[in-house]
C-alpha cells in the first residue's frame, strides 16, 4: 500500500472512528444547535402567546389559593396610594372592593369574615349604614364593609384574612364560617402550596399562561357537562367531583377540632387588637341537603316520605343524624354549631344564632324548604333575616363595656 493510500485510509477511519477530543466537540456543538433551535423554537411561541393575550387576557389565577401568608387579600392602589384595594389575585374568590389606608374620622370600620355565604352579602351590607349607624346614636357618620368572603374560603385560610384585616384599623369583625371546613381540605390538596414559588415564576411567560389556561378551561367544561347531566338525571343529588376523600370518624373528629381551634386563635387575635367580635351560626339545608352516596340514598328512602307525610319534626331530626354522619360534606351541620355556640359562651362572643332564625321563619320548621338558593346557601330573603340576625348583635359588641370583654 503507498503512502497516499494509508493517509486516505486513516482518514476514513478517523470519520468512523474520530478521536476522543473530535467526539465530544462534536456532541458540544449538536447540544448548542438543538438548545438554540428549541430557544428560538420558544421565543417564537412565547412571542405568539404575547400577541394573543392583547385580544385575550389570561385568567386570574389566585396562586396557593389562600393559603401563602405571603399573598395578602388588600394591597395598595397602585392608582392612588392612598387607598388600598383587593389584590388582583385574589379577585377569582372575592368582591373586588377599595377603602382608604388612613380611615377617615367619624368611620366606623366592619370586615365580615366567611365564605360564600359572606361573598354574596354584598347587597345586604350596601343597606347596612342605614339600618346600624342611627342605632349608635351619632358615634359615627358613615360605615366601611370589608367583605372578606371569600368561595370556599374556610376556617384555616380565615386566620390568615383575619391577621390581615385586623391591621387595618378595624372597629369590629363578623365571623359567619361553618360550611367549607371539608371543603377547604381538599383545596389545600389543590392548591400545590410547595410549588408556589415556581408557579410563580413559570406565570411570568406568556406561553406558559396559555398552556395553563387552555387546560384550566377544559377542566371547567367538563365539570360544567357534568353538572347539566347531574341536573337533566333523576337521581340523588351527587356531590361535586373535588369531594372525593371520604373521612373517617378520626378524621372528622380531627377537623373540628381544628375549626374550633381557628375560630379561637381569631377571636383571641380580635381580643389582642381590641377589637369586637360577633360570631353567627350557619344554618344548612335539610329539607333538599347536597347528599352522595348511602348518606344520599338514605334521606330519599327515609327522610323525603317523613316530610311528606307532613311528619316535619320526626323527619328534621333523621336529617340532622344522617348530615351529621356524612362524608364528604359541603354544608354546616350539628357538630359545627355546636361549637360556634361553646365558642360564644366560652368567650363571652356576641352570638347571632341565624340557624334558630332561619328556622322560626321556615312554614314547618325545616331549614330549606324556601329560604335557600341551594344546598348552603341562603336566597335572597334567607339573607335578609341572617343580618337582621347579626344587626343587634352588632350593635351589642360595639356599645359593651370594657369590663365585659374577656381577656
Amino acid at each position: 500500500m503507498t503512502d497516499a493510500s494509508e493517509k486516505l485510509a486513516d482518514r476514513a477511519s478517523e470519520r468512523e472512528n474520530p478521536p476522543p477530543k473530535h467526539r465530544i466537540r462534536d456532541a458540544v456543538f449538536s447540544i448548542l444547535w438543538i438548545a438554540c433551535a428549541t430557544l428560538f423554537l420558544l421565543g417564537v411561541l412565547e412571542g405568539i402567546a404575547r400577541f394573543h393575550e392583547i385580544w385575550n387576557p389570561p385568567m386570574r389565577v389566585d396562586l396557593g389559593q389562600g393559603f401563602d401568608e405571603s399573598v395578602r387579600l388588600f394591597i395598595p392602589d397602585p392608582e392612588d396610594r392612598r387607598f388600598m384595594r383587593v389584590n388582583p389575585d385574589r379577585l377569582v374568590c372575592f368582591q373586588n372592593q377599595r377603602f382608604r389606608r388612613i380611615k377617615a374620622p367619624g368611620t366606623l370600620r366592619l370586615a365580615a369574615l366567611g365564605g360564600s355565604s359572606v361573598n354574596y352579602l354584598q347587597y345586604e351590607f350596601s343597606r347596612l349604614p342605614e339600618q346600624l349607624l342611627p342605632a349608635l346614636n351619632g358615634a359615627y357618620n358613615s360605615l366601611e364593609t370589608l367583605n372578606c368572603g371569600g368561595l370556599s374560603y374556610g376556617s384555616h385560610r380565615l386566620v390568615l384574612i383575619a391577621r390581615e384585616v385586623l391591621q387595618y384599623d378595624l372597629d369590629l369583625l363578623m365571623i359567619y364560617s361553618g360550611h367549607n371546613e371539608f371543603e377547604e381540605l381538599q383545596q389545600l390538596r389543590l392548591s400545590g402550596i410547595e410549588q408556589v414559588r415556581v408557579q410563580r415564576i413559570f406565570s411570568r411567560s406568556a406561553l406558559y399562561r396559555w398552556i395553563r389556561d387552555f387546560q384550566a378551561r377544559r377542566a371547567i367544561g367538563q365539570l360544567e357537562a357534568d353538572r347539566q347531566r347531574r341536573e337533566l338525571a333523576v337521581s340523588v343529588p351527587d356531590a361535586s367531583k373535588a369531594w372525593l376523600h371520604v373521612f373517617t370518624p378520626e378524621e372528622i373528629s380531627s377537623r373540628m377540632d381544628a375549626y374550633r381551634n381557628n375560630l379561637e386563635t381569631m377571636i383571641k387575635m380580635c381580643r389582642d387588637a381590641g377589637v369586637p367580635v360577633v360570631i353567627g351560626t350557619v344554618p344548612s339545608n335539610l329539607y333538599r341537603p347536597n347528599l352522595s352516596g348511602p348518606e344520599g340514598e338514605r334521606f330519599e328512602k327515609e327522610v323525603r316520605p317523613l316530610y311528606e307525610a307532613g311528619k316535619w319534626e320526626e323527619g328534621l331530626n333523621l336529617a340532622r343524624r344522617i348530615l351529621m354522619e356524612a362524608s364528604p360534606r359541603h354544608q354546616s351541620s350539628d357538630h359545627e354549631n355546636r361549637i360556634i355556640r361553646e365558642v360564644a359562651k366560652k368567650w363571652q362572643v356576641p352570638l347571632a344564632d341565624v340557624e334558630s332564625a332561619v328556622i322560626a321563619r321556615e312554614p314547618h320548621g325545616v331549614p330549606g324548604e324556601t329560604l335557600f338558593s341551594d344546598h348552603c346557601h341562603l336566597n335572597e330573603k334567607g339573607n335578609r333575616i341572617l343580618m337582621e340576625t347579626f344587626l343587634p348583635k352588632m350593635i351589642e359588641a360595639l356599645t359593651a363595656t370594657p369590663e365585659h370583654a374577656v381577656r
